[in-house]
């Protein structure tokens, strides 16, 4: 397998057609319209974990920032970026976070804890995430997580 170095990679993760969980989706399909530079690859990461870490130990970039979004008891289209940081080395959480994904299950911090076990994460990693409004299955985003969407591609260019 070749390497193909690049300096940032930017990935969505999402739940497809899930609502606001398929955000992560949505914003690396418009995001990838647009001219970001010869060195930041956007690709959708919601296919699984495990293929994701192997995706980016190819890609080897000095910075990942996925986009997402995620249920964690925020006020619905809250969007937050965060530092990753001190991930988990122990077997066994990151064996069941392997086990996890071989079965289907996508989610941003899912793709975090296999990347990391397997060895894939850049030494910096950044997540835009958003509080979901609707997680009803849908193909479209509430208007909530629209505007919230907007937020976070704002969020991502700056970090470009």
């Amino acid at each position: 397998m070749a390497l193909i170095r690049r300096r940032v990679v930017i990935g969505g993760v999402g739940h497809l057609y899930q609502g606001d969980l398929d955000l992560g989706r949505v914003a690396v399909e418009r995001l990838g319209r647009e001219d970001l530079g010869g060195d930041v690859v956007v690709e959708e990461f919601s296919y699984g974990a495990v293929a994701v870490a192997q995706r980016l130990q190819e890609l080897q970039p000095e910075l990942l920032i996925l986009v997402g979004a995620k249920e964690r008891g925020r006020a619905p289209g809250t969007v937050e970026r965060r530092d990753v940081h001190a991930l988990t080395d122990e077997p066994a959480a990151i064996q069941g976070a392997i086990a996890d994904a071989i079965t289907g299950y996508i989610d941003l911090d899912l793709v975090l804890d296999v990347a990391h076990g397997l060895g894939g994460l850049p030494a910096r990693v950044v997540t835009v995430e958003v509080e979901p409004a609707s997680v009803a299955p849908s193909e479209q985003l509430t208007a909530i997580g629209e505007i919230a969407l907007a937020r976070a591609i704002a969020l991502v260019r700056a970090e470009l």
